[in-house]
């Protein structure tokens, strides 16, 4: 029996595995793309060492990689058979299983338990964390690393995660410190920078942040596409100072440049655009290659927060055709959902947005103003989800809504000083 960096239980005979499995489990918590060629090496050394598989399999469904990742459980669970692994190790396999399937509900519940006998399982209380972010819960991501900092003394990710979840109650200023102090403990730990980039931005500071953001980012070194989120931060803070110049080149560099398909970059690369084209500046046929992208993607199911993404795409190139097939899937597919999420927030908010290309207004008012409180259940941060609430607040504009104009503008202005709501005030 050997134990890992957090001093947990592994079967392993191979200290070199055990090794690999450490710098794989660093390299996963730190976006890197290490992590995955870290996890493969752990396995070629002990292929019996069933928790790196089950790592290998987060990094592959983090990488989009649906049937790579099913097939690297399955080898997890197999090896957990055959090496006789601890119960530990079991539920770590099992857990990671249940996340990639998409079995969220068994999957919180199992690691809930777990974390009370095993609070330093690091991986598996991220997994946790992640799919409360993906749920829209930011109250249980504070719950849950409030509960878990007291057995993190000195670690940054933990620290990191804190901090986000601080942010996204509301708490921005303790967040900025909190994720500064994890900053100093680790300067290469990219979710600190994020939880950092989140507060600064909620917090009104823009100058402060386009300030800070670049060289926090380039200390982060070896990273994967999460690079690219946090320079699509970079450009908010630009965005909101009303520096459009500088935003449209970061967005052309890092978003635009080599149009991606990967989930995450899509979130980002389209929202950016979306939130170009509310100000009234042009985005020409930069859209194009996005929409291509979100016609194939909209044949398959996706992500409550991916699906409106996809439509922001085809609602900005008025391509109806494949916005009929995204709709028509989507309605078949609110039958079976007994959160009615899709049914009642998704296809609505989805059909505001193509009102909104189309420049029916009201039509927008009509469709996502009942269902604002609801949108957070889709999930992402407050700062993503802007882009719909913000088309909401921009439709009413347009539309000559005195009564809302004001009730709205003054909400987004105490809330957060951007500058074309300040200019509209103006």
């Amino acid at each position: 029996m050997r134990f890992d960096a957090y001093d947990l239980p592994v079967s392993t005979s191979s200290g070199p595995a055990l090794k690999s499995y450490d710098h794989g489990v660093d390299a996963l918590v730190s976006w890197k793309e290490s992590a995955t060629g870290l996890f493969r090496r752990a396995i070629e050394l002990d292929p019996e060492l069933a928790i790196a598989h089950a790592g290998l399999a987060v990094c592959l469904v983090h990488d989009d990689l649906a049937a790579e990742a099913m097939a690297a459980c399955e080898a997890a669970r197999a090896a957990a058979i055959a090496a006789k692994v601890t119960p530990r190790e079991r539920v770590y396999v099992e857990a990671i299983g249940l996340f990639v399937t998409g079995q969220w509900v068994a999957c919180e519940q199992l690691i809930g338990a777990h974390l009370k006998t095993y609070p330093r399982d690091l991986v598996i209380a991220w997994r946790l964390y992640e799919m409360f972010f993906w749920e829209g819960r930011p109250q249980d991501m504070l719950e849950l690393t409030t509960t878990l900092m007291e057995y993190y003394p000195a670690d940054s990710y933990m620290l990191g995660l804190h901090a986000f979840a601080v942010e996204e109650n509301g708490r921005r200023g303790e967040a900025a410190r909190l994720a500064e102090a994890a900053l100093a403990r680790n300067a290469e730990d990219p979710w600190a920078v994020h939880a950092l980039a989140h507060a600064l931005f909620e917090s009104g500071s823009f100058k402060a942040g386009a300030t800070r953001l670049p060289p926090a980012i380039l200390a982060c070194t070896g990273m994967n596409w999460f690079s690219h989120h946090l320079r699509w931060h970079e450009a908010l803070m630009h965005f909101a100072r009303g520096d459009y110049g500088s935003a449209r080149e970061l967005s052309h560099r890092y978003m635009e440049h080599h149009p991606s398909a990967y989930t995450n970059d899509l979130h980002d690369s389209t929202s950016m655009l979306w939130r170009f084209d509310l100000v009234g500046q042009d985005t020409g046929d930069r859209w194009k290659p996005f929409a291509a992208i979100a016609r194939e993607r909209v044949k398959g199911m996706n992500m409550p927060f991916t699906e409106p993404h996809l439509a922001l795409a085809l609602a900005a190139t008025k391509d109806k055709a494949a916005a009929q097939v995204q709709l028509d899937r989507l309605k078949i597919q609110a039958q079976g959902d007994e959160s009615k999420l899709f049914g009642e927030v998704v296809i609505p908010l989805i059909e505001g947005l193509h009102a909104f290309a189309d420049g029916d207004y009201p039509l927008v008012v009509a469709k996502i103003e009942p269902i604002r409180s609801r949108i957070i259940g889709i999930g992402g941060s407050f700062a993503q989800r802007d882009v719909f609430t913000d088309t909401l607040f921009e439709a009413a504009f347009r539309a000559g809504d005195t009564e809302r104009c004001g009730r709205f503008l003054g909400e987004r202005i105490a809330r957060r000083p951007d500058y074309h709501w300040v200019s509209r005030a103006g």
